[in-house]
Order: structure tokens, then sequence, then C-alpha cells
């Protein structure tokens, strides 16, 4: 059985972009309850990156993930040490050279931050508060994540530029 994304994959990228732009109108934004408009040429942009780029994107990401994953194997290991070496690493201390003193301060800030870990039950943070919070305002916030965007994407346009000289303006040129 033929699916749409069979006929999708062999169009050439001009009518690609343009057939995404008119799946993305479709989408009625529950805020405006409106349609969704964006421009063939964004998704066309997108589609004729350099594949350097995207494989980077995809490495980052994946290497987020490696790091993510040896965490929680470490933390699974053994919790105690585990936290005990990320307030090491936040207070700027090296293990081995941790004197009697703050040997002491170290289990005295483990032992604390352990009974609040307990007591605060899925409200509990290891990070301080303030940097929480700011997570979840840019996590919220449409127009942090639209402004971060846009610095990506003029970011991109400069590399792209460096790159590969003033070829892709004539093109946006071109497309519009």
């Amino acid at each position: 059985m033929r699916k749409q994304y069979d006929d999708f994959t062999q169009l050439k990228l001009k009518d690609m972009s343009k057939s995404i732009s008119d799946m993305t109108y479709k989408y009625i934004n529950p805020d405006t309850q409106e349609p969704t408009k964006v421009p063939a040429i964004h998704y066309e942009k997108i589609l004729d990156q350099v594949t350097e780029k995207y494989m980077s994107d995809i490495t980052t990401r994946q290497f987020l993930n490696i790091m993510y994953n040896q965490l929680v194997a470490l933390r699974k290991e053994d919790e105690k040490y585990f936290n005990q070496a990320l307030l090491c690493i936040d207070l700027g201390i090296n293990p081995k050279d941790l004197r009697v003193n703050e040997q002491v301060a170290l289990n005295c800030v483990y032992n604390y931050f352990d009974d609040k870990q307990r007591t605060e039950g899925k409200k509990f943070h290891f990070m301080a508060k303030d940097i929480v919070d700011n997570y979840d305002v840019a996590l919220s916030s449409p127009q942090i994540q639209s402004q971060a965007i846009k610095y990506s994407n003029e970011y991109e346009q400069k590399v792209n530029e460096l790159i590969f000289g003033n070829k892709n303006r004539g093109r946006d040129r071109d497309s519009r």
C-alpha cells in the first residue's frame, strides 16, 4: 500500500517545501484560532542546508544523550559518590586533594543534600532554584524561544555566507 510519504520523498525541493508549507497552514493555532502561515522558502532553506550542519546537530544531540546515559548509569551505581562528585565539581574541589576539614564539610553538605532530597521528593532539584526557574521560563516563553531561533538562523546565515560567499543570497532573491 503506497503512502503519502512515498510520494513526498520523490518531490523536488521546491515542491516539497510548498507541500510542507501547506501542511503547516492546516494547523490551527489554538491561541489565535488561525491557520499557521510559514512561507515555503523557509522550508526550502532548511532542506537545502549543507548536510554537515544537519549532521553536526545530530552529533551534538547524540553526544548529549551519551553523557546523559553515562551520568544516569553512574548515579545508579553509587548515588552517594555520584552526588558528592557533582558537589565537588560545583564547588571547584578536586577529590584527590581533599583535606580532612574539606572531607568533613563535603559529608555534611551531602547529608544536608540527601535529607533535603528525601523531604522534598519529586520537587527537589539538584540545581539552584533560580537556575531551574530560568529553565522553566525559557521553556514556556514563546518570546525567548523565537529570539533563540532568530539568533540561530542569523548565525547559520552568516556561516553559510562565509563558506559559500554570496551564492545563497542570489538564490533567496530568485525564490521570492
